[in-house]
């Protein structure tokens, strides 16, 4: 029999803090009467907002077998479920209270008594246990709850909805348009269940993957969740996992959000069917770019891979600046491919410029993946294990490397002779290789933050000029600070390259070189200021500056060719 009134039921201490059991935003209050309306069996659910002025309304109409007995609703942690659903879902009893504090009016249906009812839950009455009166209604079926909206809900009510209802699975309209739904596993390239859940596969650029996305769906409500996700070595993407939960109590949800999951068996036990899901997925792709040590796991989990595609990309010496350290070497499969780990731009570039003239290596030097040793094409190439330069300056021969200075005897510039030497492994023996290098460079006392803090060398006879051996300085040793207080990436590079042209002109050309190239440099750009028809003449010395202007003869325009004619 429907009772003439009810009253929160719970521990005074408990009332008066049951508006904070939720996070009160219209997207949570959403979510919790939409999973109401899905446990009732609601094949639909009509949500509206009318109102003017001041006052608006939301209303939250479902066709599922209402609520049979008025006390549940208000009754902290009584939900009034079937068996069944109790051990689907572990229920709370707690959606209804994700109002608390507001003005709501509630109509159901009472299947028991064939009968229905509404109640008015003033604001201020979830904080007490004061009567809500029940009186009958005429509604035939399901549960339509009106709640009062405040004035922060209706920036984003219409949105929150939306958003609600793209997993639900439910038809779900607003204000009488049916809103847009998706399977929470589109696009996925692999699709199995487990247990009351599928588990979707995906393959994810790592730049559109972020562990803070949504992995669970728990029948629309989407929450973040640490699944097991595999990445490819160098240029490929991830394997990542969505879930999508329909008949699954091992897997439970901290109350009374929903909005983590339980650590338990049974998340542990999922995490360990999302690693099979996905290397079944790469089994069924047929190729891969996998760790050895992650085919190794596929292979102990009874997924029998087979290894890694056999290629690596053609190697391009890493910039001391990583924003310039792009990957655009082509593919190469050639099994006499050499292996370059990735040496300091100091080395680096300068060595990159003695190569592409004489590559002493005897195969295309390709990036160093290491991840893929354990494979058999992997581990029989060649590696360059070491790389350093010879510098022959007078009658002394010294080593520079990236951590190896320069004597400080040895002065900047010319020298006769620079030899990039290298060390190579292969097979179980070391091989020692080298080749005529243009240019070197060494850290000043174990430092090269700048151009004057870089020991430079060039062979003297080669076709390199000064601007050449300043734009490899540059790649070596050229990084833009970030500091809060420093100018703008384009103004430090600017500084670096004039200072860099500056000092390599003048150890190479000369001060009146260098000198030049300053007064150049601080000229170009400004020659519009002179008129087609002048010619301007600049002395300048320590004690005076003169700006001579004088006529400049220009040219006649040729005729027009049908005027010749």
């Amino acid at each position: 029999m429907i009772p003439a009134t009810i009253a929160t039921a719970v521990a005074p201490e408990t009332i008066a803090k049951v508006t904070r059991l939720f996070n009160n935003t219209a997207f949570d209050v959403i979510c919790e009467l939409l999973q109401n309306a899905r446990r009732a069996g609601a094949t639909g659910v009509a949500l509206a907002l009318n109102g003017a002025g001041a006052e608006h309304f939301l209303h939250i109409t479902d066709d599922g077998h209402g609520i049979a007995d008025p006390v549940s609703i208000v009754t902290l942690g009584r939900s009034g479920w079937s068996d069944e659903t109790r051990r689907a879902e572990d229920p709370a009893g707690m959606g209804v209270f994700s109002l608390a504090g507001r003005d709501v009016i509630i109509r159901s249906f009472s299947k028991p008594d064939r009968q229905g009812w509404m109640a008015h839950i003033p604001a201020s009455a979830w904080e007490t246990s004061r009567p809500i009166a029940i009186e009958p209604d005429p509604i035939m079926r399901g549960t339509a709850i009106t709640v009062r909206v405040p004035d922060e809900w209706l920036k984003t009510l219409e949105r929150d909805v939306a958003r609600a209802a793209k997993h639900y699975p439910v038809p779900v309209t607003w204000n009488g348009a049916v809103l847009p739904q998706e399977d929470w596993l589109k696009d996925a390239v692999h699709v199995e269940e487990w247990y009351g859940v599928r588990i979707g596969v995906f393959q994810k650029h790592p730049s559109h993957y972020s562990s803070r996305d949504g992995r669970l769906n728990f029948h629309g409500l989407t929450i973040p969740c640490d699944l097991p996700y595999v990445q490819e070595v160098d240029r490929g993407g991830h394997w990542i996992a969505r879930v999508d939960i329909f008949d699954a109590p091992q897997i439970q949800l901290v109350l009374p959000a929903r909005k983590e999951v339980v650590e338990n068996t049974g998340i542990a036990a999922l995490r360990d069917a999302v690693r099979l899901a996905i290397y079944r997925a790469i089994e069924a792709a047929g190729t891969h770019r996998l760790s050895a040590h992650d085919w190794r796991e596929a292979r102990s989990l009874g997924i029998a891979l087979p290894e890694a595609e056999p290629y690596l990309f053609a190697w391009t010496a890493y910039a001391a600046d990583s924003s310039r350290n792009y990957k655009s070497g082509a593919r190469l499969t050639d099994t006499g491919m050499v292996l370059m780990p990735d040496f300091d731009a100091l080395i680096g570039q300068p060595a990159q410029a003695a190569i592409a003239k004489h590559n002493p290596f005897g195969g295309p030097l390709v990036e160093a993946q290491d991840a893929f040793k354990g494979y058999g094409w992997y581990d029989i190439l060649a590696r360059v294990e070491d790389m350093r330069f010879r510098v022959t300056q007078g009658d002394r021969t010294f080593i520079v490397s990236n951590s190896r200075e320069a004597p400080a005897e040895a002065e900047n510039g010319w020298v006769e002779a620079i030899t990039l030497e290298a060390t190579m492994s292969h097979a179980g023996a070391f091989i020692e290789v080298s080749t005529d290098a243009d240019v070197a460079f060494a850290p000043d006392q174990w430092s090269c933050n700048s151009v004057d803090e870089t020991s430079v060398f060039v062979r003297r006879g080669s076709e390199i000029t000064a601007l050449g051996v300043a734009d490899i300085l540059e790649s070596a040793i050229f990084y833009a600070s970030d500091d809060s207080d420093a100018d703008s990436y384009d103004t430090q590079l600017e500084r670096f390259q004039a200072d860099a042209a500056e000092r390599i002109i003048g150890l190479l050309e000369g001060d009146d070189a260098a000198l030049e190239n300053r007064i150049r440099d601080k000229l170009a750009g400004h020659y519009f200021l002179v008129p087609e028809d002048r010619t301007v003449t600049v002395v300048i010395n320590r004690d005076r500056l003169d700006v001579t202007i004088t006529p400049r003869a220009v040219p006649a325009a040729p005729k027009a060719a049908a005027e010749d004619a």
